[in-house]
């Protein structure tokens, strides 16, 4: 590592590990870009350069892979499948070293594309030996199944020209992998412009696949026929009726336990003034099918001027099944949206009329126990009211029209109040259910389309920015 940097970039020990940590030795120009990969294979000790002929490699110096520490080892076990050629280093005492040849050799060699093994410290050796050690090295490989791995000489200790092969190699190495990763490139550029070609996006602007004004008109239709079919009217209805109801039960006195239960026997409660479960029946008010249609035809009318291998998938979303099963889903999300915030309105003064009603409700008591009396006791003393037009009235009878037209007249106004909030919440229901029926049909209606026209968009994307690439 020394010698092909030139300078002591990696601290070699005179024990071993002769290497104790993983060091990277990269170029400067190439440090921020290479940052990342560094992380991704665990490397945090980087020495950059300059550059030069090596100006595109990334050098990694590994420890000692049999070392006694177990961590060395680990080490390199998890660093080797993730670089792109390796250089086994070997010296002449240790060539056929058991751990390499039986726990790396075998299993690494035939994964790599490109290694090399070096004999360094060949200056211990004369040139003959040297070669000899080479050939028998190259033997062994061969035996192992590790196939024509080559075999050079270096002599590090003596620096750059010890090292001549290795460098060459190093330079070699780089040159193949610009013609690779160039041929890998234009392949890329290739295949996106055949995907781009093929999704009608090549060169011109990725126009949706259906003109904003159709689709705009096309959904305006679904929902007037979706909001038909969850009628909006009826809901209102329904909506003051529950108001009305709430009304009752809080304003109509003593008789209110009358009137509920009456109600809640006969259904009227809730047929009549369910709002919630009203939205929740929608479908048994008949098909979507009228509703889906203006949709369906406009992406089938869209089919023929779309690109022939994009029509398969887009005739799909045209499926009368799917769009209804689409649109239903959309009514259902919408609606639970809104009946989960559904508060019938109250009033105060509900309460105050109630306790009206009862004080009306004891006042026809009383004079029913009065007139009682009368019946019983004959000729018992009794006042008079002289009113206008009728003359001298009873004062039980008067009391009585009293009393009948004061209940009269509570029961109107609580009626009345009650429509009232009722129809204030009515319309805010109404509009609040539009809304929202009609926002969630123009947002998730036509998903899969939007989806559809995104991915055209971001082959355009990548078809642009591959050529802009090259």
């Amino acid at each position: 590592m020394n010698a092909i940097a030139g300078e002591n970039v990696s601290p070699a020990g005179a024990r071993r590990p002769t290497t104790a940590d993983a060091v990277a030795w990269v170029p400067s120009s190439r440090g921020r870009e290479l940052a990342g990969l560094l992380r991704w294979v665990g490397i945090t000790t980087v020495r950059e350069h300059a550059g030069g002929a090596l100006a595109d490699v990334a050098v990694l110096d590994l420890p000692d892979f049999d070392s006694i520490a177990l961590e060395h080892r680990e080490r390199v076990d998890a660093l080797l499948p993730r670089v792109d050629a390796v250089a086994w280093i070997v010296d002449p005492e240790k060539y056929k070293d058991h751990v390499m040849h039986g726990g790396y050799l075998t299993q690494f060699a035939p994964r790599i594309r490109r290694q090399i093994v070096v004999l360094n410290r060949s200056d211990l050796l004369s040139p003959a030996d040297a070669t000899r050690v080479a050939e028998d090295m190259r033997h062994q490989l061969r035996r192992e199944g590790a196939g024509d791995i080559e075999v050079v000489a270096t002599r590090a200790r003596e620096g750059a020209g010890g090292i001549g092969e290795l460098s060459q190699w190093l330079d070699s190495g780089i040159e193949a992998k610009r013609v690779v990763a160039s041929r890998v490139a234009a392949e890329a550029r290739e295949a996106a412009r055949q995907l781009a070609a093929g999704a009608g996006v090549l060169g011109d602007a990725a126009a949706p696949l259906i003109e904003p004004a159709r689709r705009e008109r096309a959904l305006s239709s679904v929902s007037r026929g979706a909001l038909a079919l969850i009628d909006i009217a009826g809901l209102e209805r329904q909506a003051v009726a529950a108001t009305r109801f709430a009304a009752r039960r809080r304003g109509a006195g003593p008789l209110r336990f009358v009137t509920s239960a009456i109600y809640r026997l006969i259904g009227r409660a809730r047929a009549a003034a369910d709002p919630a479960g009203f939205l929740g029946r929608w479908q048994l008010r008949g098909s979507l099918a009228p509703a889906v249609e203006p949709l369906r035809e406009l992406v089938a009318s869209t089919l023929p001027t779309v690109p022939a291998p994009l029509r398969g998938a887009l005739a799909t979303l045209s499926e009368p099944a799917s769009i209804e099963g689409r649109l239903a889903r959309t009514i259902d999300s919408s609606l639970a949206a809104e009946v989960a915030g559904f508060r019938v309105p109250t009033s105060a003064l509900w309460s105050v009329i109630g306790a009206a009603q009862y004080a009306v409700t004891a006042l026809l008591i009383f004079l029913a126990l009065w007139f009682a009396a009368l019946f019983v006791i004959h000729d018992a003393p009794v006042g008079s009211v002289v009113l206008p037009y009728l003359g001298p009235v009873p004062t039980p009878v008067a009391l009585l029209a009293a009393t009948l037209l004061a209940g009269y007249l509570l029961a109107k106004l609580l009626q009345l109040h009650a429509g009232l909030l009722g129809r204030r919440w009515a319309r805010r229901v109404g509009a609040n259910v539009t809304r929202e029926v009609r926002r969630r049909i123009d947002d998730d209606l036509l998903v899969p389309l939007d989806q559809f026209d995104a991915s055209r968009a971001a082959l355009q994307r990548a078809a642009r920015e591959a050529d802009d690439c090259g």
